[in-house]
């Protein structure tokens, strides 16, 4: 039944990153597997920091991630090399340096530091990385750490306040701008040589409060707490469709010019001419497109194969 399907990620996969050559899949308790282009491992399970990588992005041969622990009230970033599998500190050694000035930073790492606010986004150019600390501000520094810029925490023009509405929910680099998106449904875009604000607009046709911003290129998808997404190009919209629930992740798809999305116990993908679902006995929580079609990641580690191929939906 598993026939020519990745072998299981042995741990629940939680965070997928893409770089050219393959992916990271991290954990829910902080551990790594580098796969391939095909979804296979290339590397052991390893547990660089025994906390959940909260974000991450590939830049010049090196993962550049936030790590989080709620629990523990503790949170850092650093960067580490492409397949780098080596093991950090037991979890129970950082909470026996608390309060002490010990501190015990991902393993294999080529620059770390601790944060002192939770990291809430994250993206880069591959030169620029931008990110975002609750409450702290918005950052934008250089791929070995060294800041460029700082700016105070984005300011919205909402003429009512709403509980989080100013919470930022995704970072973007797009041409020269960083796009800055709140969980109230506004998007700011900011010059990502100095952070400073171009435009703030509101997403037309969007309803809030969001739960996710994708995006691709020209190519933006909405996502509400509620499971509604909206599609636009250009700004203008494509596609609206009521899923059964949240979105857990979505994937752009160029072979179907659409996007694969993982919903709750369903997959869907979204094209101009359609939208089509399946539901799902497990709950997908990464879609991966791939010789024209897509592999299916759920919430226990196995892999499925799409139905949905580019023969055979109408795009």
């Amino acid at each position: 039944m598993n026939e020519g399907l990745p072998p299981s990620i042995p741990f629940l996969p939680d965070v997928v990153v893409h770089h050219e050559e393959g992916a990271l899949v991290s954990g829910m308790d902080g551990e790594f597997l580098w796969l391939d282009t095909d979804m296979q491992p290339v590397t052991q399970v390893s547990r660089p920091h025994p906390m959940r990588l909260r974000q991450g992005v590939i830049a010049n041969g090196h993962l550049i991630g936030t790590w989080l622990d709620r629990e523990l009230m503790l949170a850092c970033m650093g960067a580490m090399p492409v397949g780098s599998d080596e093991n950090g500190q037991p979890r129970s050694e950082l909470r026996t340096s608390i309060g002490t000035r010990t501190t015990h930073h991902p393993a294999g790492t080529s620059w770390a530091h601790a944060l002192d606010a939770e990291p809430m986004a994250l993206a880069t150019n591959g030169e620029v990385v931008v990110f975002n600390l609750y409450r702290r501000g918005l950052y934008g520094i250089g791929l070995n750490a060294d800041e460029q810029w700082r700016m105070p925490p984005p300011e919205w023009s909402y003429p009512k306040r709403r509980p989080r509405n100013q919470e930022t929910i995704s970072l973007h680099v797009h041409n020269d701008e960083c796009w800055v998106t709140s969980r109230g449904g506004r998007v700011q875009r900011r010059s990502l040589a100095t952070g400073q604000l171009v435009e703030e607009h509101l997403f037309d046709s969007v309803e809030a409060p969001l739960e996710h911003h994708f995006k691709h290129g020209e190519h933006d998808l909405l996502c509400t707490t509620d499971g509604v997404l909206t599609w636009l190009h250009n700004m203008v919209m494509i596609k609206q469709a009521h899923l059964s629930g949240p979105v857990q992740d979505a994937s752009w798809d160029s072979e179907l010019n659409g996007w694969r999305v993982a919903g709750w116990r369903e997959e869907v993908v979204v094209s101009e001419a359609m939208v089509d679902r399946r539901e799902t006995s497990e709950l997908p929580v990464h879609i991966v497109p791939i010789k024209g079609g897509a592999l299916v990641l759920y919430n226990d580690g196995s892999w499925d194969k799409s139905p949905f191929t580019a023969s055979n939906v109408d795009v």
